[in-house]
């Protein structure tokens, strides 16, 4: 996937926890995760995230949330795991 939003434009709907470093997804959720509508399509807030910052992940991959945060957006606590 293409980033088709800046970071700091995503920044825009996350609210940072400075006691966990978790940056809280505030806009749409589906079972807690976060999702946005770009273009017509619904992306997963935290994969954006996480492709912002470390490129694409490979199609066998999906991402665990270190910190057990669902809504949780920061790249530094998501790890690309296989399916």
């Amino acid at each position: 996937m293409v980033n088709r939003l800046p970071i700091d434009e995503l920044m825009k709907f996350v609210m940072p926890v400075t006691e966990t470093g978790c940056w809280l997804w505030l806009g749409t959720t589906k079972d807690d995760y976060g999702h946005i509508m770009i273009d017509g399509e619904d992306i997963c807030a935290d994969k954006l995230s996480w492709e912002s910052q470390h490129g694409s992940l490979q199609n066998n991959q999906r991402l665990l949330h270190k910190c057990k945060i669902r809504c949780c957006i920061n790249p530094d606590h998501l790890t690309p795991v296989n399916n």
